[in-house]
């Protein structure tokens, strides 16, 4: 019991613990950037600082995955992108609050530069950890037991992070040029705790790697075997074969539309809240966003089970269908019923980022799928997670585009984003057309998604025959998937 504690649970929160760091940080980001930096930006700068941060953000997680899979070893790819890369992507977010000498004057050069600058700072680094972080997910293990705890404990991890929504409400100010050094200090307690929690996640997995034995001769071997590989295949050659991925290419467009539908809830849902809502308490408000932050990784745990039982393919499927059931309703009862409006923005955030949070384990067999495919001696799994990226991020940018356009189109005052005559109404169209027309291509979309079932039962079984064949060739064990006997 004891080996089973250190084996499964002490990896599992060290896991757990990048999450945390970056839900905290990245939940005040998504729902407050685009409204600091809307008060302060010209519609030019801002649609030319979003096109180019669309082509830096698709362009860094090909980039960033295949230069992780090509290090070799654990401790020389994926720990030092989270143990040094994560207090940097920390200090970024408690200096991209800060103006840069006067900023006042709206549209102006210095504006536009932080801007452009924040942007792409602030996701590269997200990049360099997050996506390192969901690769050690298919390096760890490959049992979907394993895979399914892991997962859960970047759950608890991430309810936990995402308390920063409740309390970043409190201390935001919408009204623009309002004095936001409250939400400063607060920002830089959140960079400070986030810092801690990677310096922990980081320590946490080199731990569990060192206490297995494999440090030393999983590197020597998987270095020699790697160069080999990358001798006779080029990044072009991988490519293509990814390319061809059919599997990999469904998931890509379901991914594609989740993550512009998860972006542009996530950007608005404070302006959603406050024009929408506009008779509830500022704190019922701000118990709202948090709920919407918290709700999905409460759920990512919960159904935890299921997934065990029936597979992610399932869970998504349903998911996809009574989030188009939901629209389908809210559509019927209109925007004048707060109350129900404010239900139905936090059940579809849930079933909206409920999708997002079991890509990683879609990423995971895909990545299994590959190595299967292709007869690889070690997985690819950044490189699959960043070409995956590569056509999905910049939905990340044009979510932001689109709102900014339909807003500011309908605005008729200089108040600010959703203030004008007609925005309860437009914005209530956005808020529930999105989630419609996304649920009903994605539920056609998934019906082409063939990695599952007895199909996905061979894959697991090729690897696991994989990396007992790696084992026994080394002398040393592999990460275990453990189960009681």
């Amino acid at each position: 019991e004891e080996g089973w504690c250190w084996r499964m649970v002490v990896p599992s929160a060290a896991y757990g613990a990048t999450m945390l760091g970056s839900a905290a940080m990245n939940n005040v980001w998504v729902t407050y950037s685009i409204p600091f930096f809307s008060s302060r930006l010209s519609s030019s700068s801002f649609f030319l600082g979003q096109a180019l941060y669309m082509i830096w953000n698709a362009l860094n997680d090909p980039l960033i995955g295949w230069l992780s899979d090509m290090s070799p070893g654990l401790m020389r790819r994926r720990i030092p992108a989270i143990q040094y890369g994560g207090p940097l992507w920390a200090l970024v977010f408690a200096l991209s609050w800060l103006d840069w000498g006067d900023e006042g004057q709206k549209g102006s050069l210095l504006s536009a530069v932080h801007f452009t600058l924040a942007l792409f700072a602030y996701d590269g680094l997200l990049t360099l950890v997050e996506l390192n972080h969901g690769a050690l997910l298919a390096d760890i293990s490959s049992s979907v037991e394993d895979r399914t705890r892991l997962n859960q404990a970047a759950a608890i991890g991430a309810v936990i992070g995402s308390c920063s929504s409740f309390f970043g409400h409190m201390y935001w100010n919408p009204v623009p040029g309002a004095d936001l050094h409250l939400f400063r200090r607060f920002s830089a307690v959140v960079s400070f705790i986030s810092a801690l929690a990677f310096a922990y996640s980081a320590h946490g997995i080199a731990r569990h790697e060192k206490s297995l034995g494999l440090q030393e001769k999983l590197d020597e071997t998987s270095s020699e075997v790697h160069h080999k590989a990358s001798t006779r295949k080029s990044v072009a050659v991988v490519m293509r074969q990814l390319w061809n991925h059919k599997n990999l290419g469904v998931f890509t467009l379901v991914s594609a539309l989740q993550v512009f539908e998860c972006t542009f809830e996530k950007n608005f849902l404070s302006s959603f809240v406050d024009v929408l809502l506009v008779d509830l308490s500022r704190k019922t408000r701000s118990l709202i966003i948090s709920t919407s932050f918290i709700l999905p990784w409460l759920t990512t745990i919960l159904v935890g089970p299921f997934v065990n039982k029936h597979g992610v393919h399932r869970l998504l499927q349903i998911a996809f269908s009574l989030k188009l059931t939901l629209s389908m309703i809210a559509l019927c009862v209109g925007y004048k019923h707060q109350i129900f409006i404010g239900l139905f923005a936090v059940a579809t955030r849930v079933l909206t980022e409920c999708v997002c949070r079991q890509s990683p384990m879609v990423l995971a067999d895909l990545a299994d799928e590959d190595k299967y495919l292709h007869i690889r001696d070690k997985s690819m799994s950044a490189t699959v997670m960043g070409t995956n990226a590569l056509f999905t991020k910049p939905g990340e940018s044009l979510a932001p585009m689109l709102g900014w356009a339909i807003l500011n189109y309908r605005s008729t005052d200089a108040k600010g984003i959703g203030q004008g005559q007609g925005q309860q109404a437009t914005l209530f169209y956005c808020l529930v057309l999105g989630p419609l027309l996304v649920a009903s291509a994605q539920l056609v979309l998934w019906q082409s998604f063939k990695l599952r079932g007895e199909y996905l039962g061979k894959v697991k079984d090729f690897i696991n025959q994989k990396d007992l064949e790696v084992a026994l060739s080394t002398g040393a064990s592999v990460f275990p998937s453990h189960k009681e006997t």
